[in-house]
């Protein structure tokens, strides 16, 4: 006996492929995938523009602590007692960058010969507006 023709020609279901429906919901779901993806990355992009700015902001505080904690009491400006965190005081502030102002004040230390330094960097080049602040005691040598 043999096979009937009509069985011979018809192909398994094995082998009959994807239907559109299941090839439109695969598509479906990696369209998702991707869109999750680039969100992911725009965000991320943003978080690493930020920790760029704030790292720069701390370089540049850390710079100008090391700058005055150089300076002679007696015959410098930038470290006698006065400056403001706020406003530009003449020789308590520069701009070393567009976008970027350094700020500080000093205040009378707590023993004789010190003072007690602030600086604050203002940085309105980051995508969210960024203030890093340091404090220390300076000593005259």
């Amino acid at each position: 006996m043999g096979t009937r023709p009509s069985q011979r020609n018809k192909p398994s279901r094995t082998e009959a492929g994807f239907t559109l429906i299941e090839v439109m919901i695969c598509t479906l779901i990696l369209a998702t995938g991707m869109l999750g993806i680039a969100g992911l990355l725009g965000v991320s992009t943003q978080m690493q523009i930020g920790a760029r700015e704030s790292a720069r902001s701390m370089r540049l505080a850390q710079e100008k602590v090391d700058q005055l904690m150089k300076q002679d009491f007696d015959t410098s400006a930038s470290v006698a007692v006065g400056g403001s965190l706020t406003d530009d005081t003449e020789n308590y502030f520069e701009e070393p960058l567009t976008g970027i102002t350094v700020r500080w004040a000093v205040d009378a230390g707590p023993v004789e010969d010190t003072r007690i330094l602030t600086v604050r960097v203002v940085n309105l080049r980051a995508q969210q507006y960024r203030q890093t602040e340091l404090t220390t005691i300076i000593r005259e040598w």
